[in-house]
C-alpha cells in the first residue's frame, strides 16, 4: 500500500467503520488517529480545520509532514507513551503550521488490535489559547495590581471567607506597626488581632482583665461580620485613619486604610482660620464701639480720678477723710485700668515697648478675667515679689498672653471636681530678667501632643470651644519680646506654663507734685486755655492747673477756643483731641497756619487711642497727649514737657 493512498485498505481497528466514521464526523471534537508509524490514518473535519489544512492533505503524512518538525520532536514522546499503551494528557504551548502558537490540551489513547497489540492511537484535541491568553491577562494585572497595592503609602489589606491573608501590603503593616511576617498570604486574621492586643492597643469599650483569647475571637467575629462601612480611627499617637471596609463577593472583606491626619488637621486649620477671620471682624466692630465707649466713660472717670486726689490733696491731717478719699480713687483707678486693658486689647497698632513690671501686666488680666475665675470656684494664689525688676515689653500684648492663658486654664480646671487651683508665681534671674509660671491642677497635656500645643490652630478643645489660635499667638508674642514660653512639668498633675522674659531697663522714678508745682511757677507759665466738650472735664482740668498758680480759662468747643485765640495768646492750650465740630486735631492745624507759635503750646487729651491713624496723626504733631482719664500728676507731667520746651 502506498504511503499516501488514501483508498488503502484502511488501518482502524475492526468495527462498523462506517458508523465509526460517521459519529467521529460529526463530534465536535477534534480527533485523529495515527498508526504504530505515527501516520495520520484518520482525521475528522473539526481536526483538519483547526489544523487549517484539507483532510486529504493530512491523511498518509507523518506528524513532522503536518505540524512541522520542532511540533513532532516535542510531541513525541507522548505518542511513544500512547503505543506503550499509557492514556498520556498533555497542556501547553504547540506551534501550528502558519505560525500559529496554540495553548492546547492533547491527550493520547491507545487503540489496541485484534491481537491485542497496539495498533496506534486516536489523538483528541482541545483549544484553550483564549482561555489561556485571558489567564495571563488576569494574571499580568493580578501581578500589577499586587505591585501597586503593595507599594502604594495607602494601607491594603484582604482576606479571604475565611479570615485568613490575602494581601497585606506595606503601607498597612507600617500604619499600626506590624511585623512583615504577618503579611504573609494566609496568615490567620487573629494573628493580627493577637499582635495588637499585645501592644496594648484596645477599644474603649475592651476590659483588658478579659481573657485575651476571648478578646481576639470577639474582634475577629466583629471584623468578619462587617458590612460595607467608612470609619475613622483615632490612634493614641494623635494620628487619623480613614477605614473603608468593603465586603467583596466570595465573602471576603477588603479595607483599605488612609492617613487623613494632614487632612483633617487641614480642615481644622481652614476653619480655625474662618473662626479667626470672624473673631477680627468682631474685634474691628468691637474696637470702633469701645472708641465711643472708652471717650463716654473716661470723661466721668477722670472727673472722679482728679477729684479724689484733689480731695486727698485736701484732706490734709483728717485720716479718716483721707482714707475715703483714696478708697474712691483706687476704684475709680480699677475702673480706669479696665477700659484701657480693653482699648489695649482692640487697640491696632504697631508694639510700643515701655518699662513695665510684670505685676501691672498679672493685675490687668484678673481686672478682666478674674471674676470668671472665682465664680468657678478656683482658688487662686499669687506670688509676685514686688522687687521684680522691670522689662521692656509692649503691655497691651502681654496682658493679652496672660489673659489667654488664664482663659485656658479656667477651661481646663471646669473638666475637674473641687479643689480647682490656679497659681501664678514669678521670680528673677540672675541677668536681670524674669520668670513667670501659670500653672493649674486640671487634667494637662497628654504627652503625645505637648510638643504641638504651640502650632497653629492645633486645639485638643472639642470643635467650638476652641480655634488653636491662643497658644500660638502666646509664642509669637513672646518670642517677639525675645523671650521663651514652653509646658513645664507639673508635680501632681495639671499643666504649668513657664514664661521666660528678658532684662528690661529700669523705670525711671516717677517725679513728685511737689517738685512739679514749683518748676511750673519758677518759669512763669501763667495763663492756659482748656478745651473741653464735656463741661466737668474742663472744669477738673482748670482746676489742677488754677492749684499750680496759672490762669485759666475754658471753651467747649474748637470754634470758640479759635474765637478766644484769635484775640489773645496764651502759655498753655489743652484740648480734647474729640470734639463736635472743629476737633482738638483741627484747633491745632488751624494754630499751625495761623498762629504757629501757639501750636507749640498744645497738649492733646484723649480717651480713645484705639486705632493706628490716630496714633500717627497724634505723633505727626509731635505734641504731648494726656490719656483719659487722669490724676493731677499726669496733668502736670504733660505740661512740663511744655515747660522744659521752652
Amino acid at each position: 500500500m502506498a504511503e499516501h493512498d488514501v483508498s488503502a485498505a484502511s488501518a482502524l481497528p475492526e468495527m462498523n467503520e462506517t458508523l465509526f466514521r460517521s459519529v467521529l464526523d460529526r463530534t465536535l471534537a477534534r480527533i485523529a488517529f495515527l498508526d504504530r508509524d505515527r501516520i495520520h490514518r484518520y482525521v475528522n473535519p473539526e481536526y483538519a480545520s483547526f489544523i487549517g489544512l484539507p483532510i486529504e492533505a493530512i491523511l498518509g503524512r507523518s506528524v513532522a509532514e503536518v505540524l512541522g518538525a520542532a511540533a513532532a520532536a516535542q510531541l513525541g514522546p507522548l505518542g511513544r507513551r500512547a503505543l506503550a499503551g499509557e492514556t498520556v494528557r498533555w497542556l501547553g504551548w504547540l506551534s501550528y503550521p502558519g505560525e500559529r502558537r496554540r495553548y492546547v490540551e492533547r491527550v493520547y489513547h491507545p487503540v489496541p488490535g485484534p491481537d491485542g497489540t497496539i495498533c496506534g492511537y486516536f489523538t483528541i484535541v482541545r483549544d484553550f489559547t483564549d482561555l489561556k491568553r485571558r489567564e495571563e491577562e488576569l494574571a499580568r494585572r493580578t501581578a500589577q495590581l499586587e505591585a501597586i497595592l503593595g507599594h502604594i503609602a495607602e494601607g491594603v489589606n484582604i482576606v479571604d471567607a475565611e479570615g485568613r491573608v490575602v494581601l497585606a501590603n506595606e503601607g498597612f503593616l507600617r500604619m499600626y506597626g506590624y511585623p512583615t511576617e504577618l503579611g504573609v498570604p494566609g496568615t490567620p486574621l487573629a494573628a493580627f488581632v493577637r499582635y495588637r492586643l499585645n501592644q496594648g492597643a484596645y477599644y474603649a469599650h475592651e476590659n483588658p482583665a478579659e481573657d485575651r483569647e476571648a478578646l481576639v475571637e470577639s474582634r475577629v467575629a466583629a471584623l468578619m461580620s462587617a458590612g460595607n462601612e467608612t470609619v475613622e480611627e483615632q490612634r493614641p499617637d494623635g494620628r487619623t485613619f480613614e477605614v473603608r471596609r468593603r465586603r467583596l463577593p466570595d465573602g471576603g472583606l477588603l479595607s483599605t486604610y488612609t492617613d487623613v491626619t494632614a487632612v483633617r488637621e487641614a480642615e481644622r486649620e481652614v476653619r480655625a482660620q474662618r473662626e479667626a477671620v470672624r473673631q477680627s471682624e468682631r474685634l474691628s466692630a468691637l474696637g470702633s464701639l469701645l472708641a465711643g465707649v472708652a471717650h463716654e466713660l473716661n470723661n466721668p472717670l477722670s472727673i472722679v480720678v482728679a477729684h479724689a486726689t484733689l480731695l486727698e490733696d485736701m484732706a490734709g491731717s483728717d485720716p479718716a477723710l483721707v482714707a475715703r478719699t483714696q478708697k474712691i480713687r483706687s476704684a475709680a483707678d480699677r475702673c480706669a485700668r479696665i477700659v484701657q486693658t480693653f482699648l489695649g486689647l482692640a487697640r491696632r497698632r504697631p508694639p510700643e515697648r515701655k518699662p513695665l513690671r510684670i505685676v501691672e501686666v498679672v493685675e490687668a488680666a484678673f481686672d478682666l478675667v478674674g471674676y470668671t475665675l472665682r465664680s468657678a470656684g478656683v482658688t487662686i494664689t499669687r506670688d509676685l515679689p514686688a522687687d521684680l525688676p522691670p522689662i521692656s515689653a509692649d503691655a497691651d500684648q502681654l496682658v493679652q498672653v496672660m489673659i489667654n492663658l488664664l482663659t485656658n486654664a479656667h477651661q481646663a480646671l471646669l473638666t475637674r471636681a473641687h479643689p480647682r487651683l490656679l497659681a501664678i508665681s514669678g521670680h528673677a534671674r540672675e541677668d536681670g530678667g524674669i520668670v513667670l509660671t501659670v500653672a493649674d491642677n486640671g487634667p494637662g497635656v497628654p504627652p503625645e501632643v505637648r510638643e504641638r500645643v504651640f502650632d497653629p490652630f492645633f486645639t485638643t478643645k472639642p470643635e467650638g470651644v476652641g480655634t488653636g489660635v491662643g497658644l500660638s499667638l502666646c509664642r509669637s508674642i513672646v518670642t517677639a519680646h525675645g523671650g521663651v514660653i514652653a509646658l513645664a512639668e507639673t508635680p501632681g498633675g495639671g499643666a504649668t506654663i513657664r514664661i521666660v522674659l528678658p532684662p528690661g531697663p529700669r523705670a525711671p522714678e516717677a517725679a513728685s507734685d511737689q517738685t512739679e508745682r514749683p518748676a511750673l511757677v519758677a518759669r512763669r507759665l501763667r495763663s492756659a486755655l482748656v478745651v473741653d466738650d464735656e463741661p466737668e472735664v474742663g472744669a477738673v482740668l482748670a482746676e489742677i492747673l488754677r492749684t499750680d498758680g496759672m490762669l485759666v480759662d475754658t471753651a467747649s468747643d474748637g470754634a470758640g477756643a479759635q474765637a478766644m485765640l484769635a484775640e489773645r495768646a496764651v502759655d498753655l492750650i489743652v484740648t480734647d483731641l474729640r470734639m463736635p465740630g472743629v476737633d482738638g486735631m483741627a484747633l491745632h492745624r488751624w494754630l499751625v497756619e495761623t498762629r504757629p507759635e501757639l501750636a507749640r503750646r498744645v497738649v492733646f487729651v484723649t480717651g480713645d487711642r484705639i486705632t493706628t491713624a490716630i496714633d500717627i496723626a497724634l505723633r505727626e504733631t509731635g505734641r504731648p497727649v494726656l490719656a483719659k482719664p487722669f490724676t493731677p500728676a499726669d496733668v502736670r507731667r504733660v505740661v512740663r514737657e511744655v515747660v522744659d520746651e521752652g
